[in-house]
């Protein structure tokens, strides 16, 4: 069996009912990871006894528990996942998602072949059977600004260059992490859908109040990446503009399907 030099952190929470179809997206890879690290965030159900069972009769992972004594937030944990990791690659998985069978060698190629220290992917809501044409593409800054495509789990990067999740922000924490960590206006991505959650991308609720957390959340991420020099005064200025613009046709979207 082929390992990458690569960790998969895993942040998880109450999750006894999917922690094990998502561990098992990962046994089942065409090519394993090195590690696997599981920070369970003080869950009360019987999650860190499941992934302890599990452990027990998977020792071709190389699984890794964390135990949280307070919950502390997915952001905490991701942390706390990435400063433990020894490799040389990071990629992310939450505990409801799953990946296809070879997301894991397609990537890790792409990121060796191409020399890219960040990638991502496509995100379904549904299972990917099927992976067609991998192709690598490109989208700008900009791109993102006008639709936030990266999802977590989709996330490949290299662990030198990687920032922490700023753990103040319970929305858009995500994105702020990549931008400040890829540090350049193109980002590149494998035009398939490798990764799904069985869940929309941004949540299943659609409601109005977690709408409006996002887009602060948004906003607060464009203030920081201004503040701290990612982005000139001429785009925070743009970015915001089009999140303000695109906030309430989000709202009037999610009323017209419910």
């Amino acid at each position: 069996m082929n390992y990458a030099d690569l960790t998969v952190i895993i942040p998880c929470y109450n999750s006894s009912q999917t922690i094990i179809r998502c561990l098992d997206s990962i046994k089942n890879q065409t090519l394993l990871p090195e590690k696997i690290i599981v920070v369970d965030d003080c869950s009360h159900d019987n999650t860190l006894d499941i992934l302890k069972e599990y452990k027990k009769y998977n020792s071709k992972l190389n699984l890794e528990i964390f135990e949280l004594n307070k919950n502390s937030g997915p952001s905490f944990a991701r942390n706390l996942g990435v400063k433990s990791a020894s490799s040389a690659y990071i990629a992310f998985l939450d505990s409801d998602d799953v990946w296809v069978r070879n997301k894991l060698e397609i990537q890790y190629k792409s990121m060796l072949d191409n020399d890219l220290n960040f990638s991502f992917h496509l995100y379904s809501a549904f299972p990917s059977i099927i992976v067609k044409d991998c192709i690598l593409k490109k989208v700008t800054l900009f791109d993102l600004a006008k639709r936030q495509i990266i999802c977590t789990p989709t996330v490949m990067v290299k662990k030198n260059i990687l920032k922490d999740f700023n753990t103040d922000m319970r929305f858009c924490e995500d994105f702020l992490c990549w931008v400040m960590s890829n540090n350049n206006n193109n980002f590149y991505y494998i035009d398939s859908y490798l990764a799904n959650g069985f869940k929309k991308q941004y949540g299943e609720s659609g409601l109005s109040s977690n709408m409006r957390e996002m887009h602060l959340g948004v906003l607060k991420a464009f203030k920081i990446l201004y503040y701290e020099n990612y982005i000139n005064l001429w785009s925070f200025i743009l970015f915001s503009a089009m999140e303000h613009v695109k906030y309430p046709i989000r709202i009037l979207r999610s009323k017209s399907v419910f």
